[in-house]
């Protein structure tokens, strides 16, 4: 018990330092925000470039424009760099970007948590429900691989970048929040309300983004392996599966929805009966992929501050420019 309690601690200190860092970029972003509306008469004139992780449509226009012309999007460099970085870190380590790093992945874990200490029992979806449901966030990823990889030609792609919209696209984000409608309180209120009922409601049906990392996990060479001879059948690692997978009947768990939280080896009572692995080896080193993620996160930002492919071209005389047409 004191092995899982401090592994999980250890995750939830990983999530919490990126959660923190979010609302560290958000305020900076704020600022700026408010630099630009007032025309320099308050806030600062920093724009934090990681604010571009929260707009992954833009990154992957980026990244349509980057494999069909070879143009690295400078509008939005630090969006490309951290998308790219998260399929890399899927495809190596599984879908670990969810349950390490994400912020929403957390505030979804975190409100499963409180709310397991107020309702009665654990509540799970309906069976056919579940697999209605869970299609949805494929199709909506689906609709914007469709639309921007088949909709769009690599040089129409390069061309959107370079519109005053999608230059001011993080700033319409927050305009969004910051006088967000009633529709957009009450869809909030409704995703709050799902997730407080049932575990990770929108990372399991409705995200598109844990869709793609999905997809990309599910053919990493890293898996979770189960030793049938040292398995005593006590489901216990099916009980922390944050993916909902039945774990104690598979040999290697390489679901799409597995996202490497390594819960199951911890809870596991016996020894050696469940491991992560990579191409087969490394088996045990349970914190393998936690340290291995992070080195290939942190090292992809290094190298794109250094190279030029983290701060945007955007300038505050066009910000200034374009700021009234929207």
């Amino acid at each position: 018990m004191r092995k899982y309690f401090n592994f999980i601690n250890f995750r939830t200190l990983v999530q919490v330092f990126f959660v923190a860092t979010s609302f560290n970029i958000g305020w900076k972003f704020i600022n700026y925000f408010k630099y630009i509306e007032t025309a320099g008469l308050s806030g600062t004139a920093f724009r934090p470039p990681a604010v571009e992780a929260f707009v992954p449509l833009s990154a992957l226009v980026g990244m349509r424009a980057w494999l069909g012309t070879g143009m690295w999007d400078y509008v939005h460099p630090a969006g490309l760099t951290i998308f790219l970085t998260a399929i890399l870190v899927s495809f190596l380590f599984r879908k670990s970007f969810c349950s390490w790093i994400c912020p929403f992945g957390f505030l979804e874990e975190l409100l499963g948590r409180v709310s397991r200490k107020f309702r009665p029992r654990k509540l799970n979806m309906p069976k056919w429900p579940d697999r209605v449901l869970r299609s949805v966030k494929y199709i909506l990823l689906g609709l914007f691989i469709g639309s921007i990889f088949f909709g769009m030609s690599a040089e129409a792609a390069a061309a959107f970048l370079e519109i005053p919209y999608n230059k001011l696209v993080d700033i319409q984000m927050l305009r969004f929040f910051l006088n967000i409608s009633l529709t957009g309180i009450l869809v909030f209120s409704f995703l709050i309300v799902m997730s407080v009922l049932f575990d990770h409601f929108w990372c399991r049906y409705l995200c598109p983004y844990g869709a793609l990392l999905g997809l990309v996990g599910w053919i990493s060479p890293s898996r979770i392996s189960r030793h049938t001879d040292l398995c005593i059948n006590c489901g216990a690692c099916d009980k922390t599966c944050t993916g909902h997978l039945k774990v104690s009947s598979a040999k290697n768990i390489i679901s799409p929805e597995c996202n490497g939280c390594l819960n199951c080896i911890e809870s596991c009572p016996v020894s050696g009966a469940l491991e992560f692995n990579f191409l087969g080896k490394l088996g045990g080193m349970k914190y393998l992929l936690p340290a291995a993620m992070l080195v290939v996160f942190a090292s992809a930002i290094m190298w794109a501050k250094t190279t030029g492919h983290w701060e945007s071209s955007v300038t505050l005389q066009e910000v200034f420019t374009f700021f009234p047409m929207f």
